[in-house]
């Protein structure tokens, strides 16, 4: 049983890495409206400007769990000679599942009865069946909270691992290149559905269709350092040469709908998951990065918070802002930043006490579904 674990240096802390993006893009953008006229001077502008690319984290998230999930079920089949799909979704269950539905219980049926509390124009089937992407697409204009639209991503991924596991288990592939075809597949069917939508900015960020090839990619990805470890490019790759390459990459997802307009925008994530799968190489493989995001104080062990962080968020910016507002505390700069600090604390001890309370007790269960 124990051989079954395996663990990549530094993915942890890219997660934290990536959930943090999300956070602080949330911070500056969520309920902004609340606050006074220093929200628009130059100081508060450059920082919304840097972070305006947070967004980015979630797409930063898939390809991470495509890479995982799909090595993860490549060393099964070659140690097993077979995959056992139905353990394999158990196990995604039990990682999605729990905190997922605490969120939209809480959103649909807690939440409305409690101060500040709101009635949801969200539609619980959706949500209970994972299709809470689909609902913000249907309903999401009409929304006035927000916690529960952080959920969108999670269903995609949802949506993924269930349409992956019937997929291999009606062809029983017993090949890397049956997985290869198939992410190639997905990324090109993925593009032409961008390339056809791509007047709507909402089909292209929620829509499964459009998302799902970052995590084909991570599992294409997954499929090439199966077969080889060593990646010498990459391995050898200078200081100054990776450090060009995040520059270049970065600078790419500032300006992406600029250097991208009309239907070239379909190109975007390709272009930013293959960025993100150069991020991924860069921490597992070479030898002169300029960081390792697994050794920044905290960083990797932040990055088995990051679910709670992630999903806890937008609640607590909610709580805060209407806290906030109720108090008169939202002319000064000094409140925001008094609240910044008020939620990434908050937000950090919520995500402990999740895990090590409620989502590790259940996460143990795993390890009776391992074949």
């Amino acid at each position: 049983m124990q051989k079954e674990k395996i663990h990549f240096e530094n993915l942890d802390g890219l997660r934290f890495i990536g959930a943090f993006m999300v956070f602080l893009f949330h911070t500056f953008t969520i309920n902004r409206e609340v606050w006074g006229d220093f929200f628009e001077s130059a100081p508060f502008l450059w920082v919304r400007k840097l972070t305006s690319i947070g967004h980015y984290g979630v797409n930063l998230f898939f390809v991470l769990s495509g890479f995982l999930i799909t090595y993860l079920l490549l060393k099964e089949l070659k140690e097993r000679g077979k995959i056992h799909v139905g353990f394999f979704l158990v196990r995604r269950i039990l990682r999605l599942w729990p905190l997922y539905f605490v969120i939209v219980l809480f959103g649909f049926f807690i939440f409305p009865h409690l101060p500040f509390g709101i009635q949801t124009v969200h539609e619980f089937w959706r949500y209970g069946l994972f299709l809470s992407n689909f609902d913000e697409l249907i309903n999401g204009s009409r929304d006035s909270i927000n916690f529960l639209s952080a959920t969108w991503s999670v269903s995609i991924e949802e949506q993924f691992y269930i349409g992956g596991a019937l997929v291999i288990g009606f062809f029983q592939w017993k090949t890397i290149r049956s997985f290869r075809i198939f992410f190639l597949t997905v990324i090109s069917g993925s593009f032409a559905f961008r390339f056809y939508h791509a007047a709507d900015p909402n089909l292209l960020y929620y829509h499964t269709l459009s998302v799902i090839s970052d995590m084909a990619i991570g599992g294409l990805l997954a499929t090439l350092v199966f077969e080889n470890p060593s990646i010498q490019w990459v391995e050898n790759l200078k200081k100054w040469q990776i450090g060009v390459i995040y520059l270049v990459g970065t600078s790419f997802l500032f300006a992406s709908h600029k250097v991208l307009p009309g239907r070239l925008i379909s190109l975007e994530r390709i272009i930013s998951g293959v960025f993100f799968v150069f991020v991924l190489l860069e921490q597992l493989k070479a030898k002169h990065s300029f960081f390792k995001a697994d050794r920044i104080p905290w960083f990797q062990q932040a990055g088995k918070l990051t679910y709670g962080f992630y999903l806890f968020h937008c609640l607590l910016i909610f709580y805060l802002c209407k806290t906030f507002e109720f108090l008169n505390w939202t002319q000064q700069a000094g409140y925001f930043i008094l609240y910044f600090v008020l939620l990434l604390f908050s937000n950090s001890l919520l995500s402990i006490l999740s895990y090590r309370y409620f989502e590790k007790p259940i996460l143990k269960l795993k390890r009776y579904f391992r074949a």
